[in-house]
């Protein structure tokens, strides 16, 4: 399993509309596709910062991964949240020990 973390920085004004694409379409989207197991979204809990938002999505795999991200559904939903962020930025690491929520 791994998971895939995306930093977003919202443009001025923007954060809520940006949570909200985040939920649908994008991740709407995202859960429908193979080796998905789940996705969550993290903000400030004070919220000074409501431009910081990330995302984190657990998949079975990396290749299953890749193969969303090779779907043009993908660039379809996604392309939103570029035209709300200022900055994105990823990383992709192996999930190696899992508690229960």
């Amino acid at each position: 399993m791994i998971t895939l973390h995306v930093y977003l920085i919202a443009k001025t004004n923007k954060s809520d509309d940006m949570l909200n694409t985040i939920v649908d379409p994008w991740i709407n989207a995202m859960e429908q596709q193979p080796g998905f197991i789940q996705a969550t979204l993290l903000t400030d809990p004070q919220g000074n910062t409501p431009e910081q938002i990330e995302v984190i999505s657990y998949w079975e795999s990396e290749e299953l991964r890749l193969e969303w991200v090779a779907r043009p559904i993908h660039d379809e939903v996604f392309a939103p949240i570029i035209e709300l962020s200022e900055s994105i930025s990823s990383t992709v690491k192996n999930v190696n020990h899992t508690w229960k929520l």
